[in-house]
């Protein structure tokens, strides 16, 4: 399981965009425009990104190799937020709460 990219929501993302921009040096990656997220560029293969609610939530993302074996071992043992499903933004994930209600996200490329 390797890290793959961490989202913190933010109140205005222009304020976040201009602070995380132009004072902390972050170079822009990709913007997803329907969740207003906006991803950052870090080391290979892993993201730092900021968004907006609804769309966006504060999470950590895991690339798993095999998504499907994890999800069977343990869909009925965790609180599960969004069932395993395929995103519009092309991957195929699954997201839970741990036991102190933080966001971990599962998945790997479509």
């Amino acid at each position: 399981m390797d890290l793959l990219g961490i989202t913190q929501i933010v109140v205005c993302l222009e304020k976040s965009k201009k602070f995380y921009e132009d004072v902390l040096g972050f170079e822009p990656d990709s913007f997803y425009e329907p969740t207003q997220w906006q991803s950052y560029k870090c080391q290979d293969g892993v993201f730092f990104a900021i968004g907006k609610e609804p769309g966006s939530t504060n999470e950590v993302s895991f690339a798993v190799s095999d998504v499907e074996i994890l999800w069977e071992r343990v869909k009925d043992v965790v609180d599960v937020v969004n069932p395993l499903e395929r995103t519009s933004w092309g991957t195929y994930r699954f997201t839970i709460r741990d036991p102190d209600g933080r966001l971990l996200a599962f998945g790997q490329k479509g």
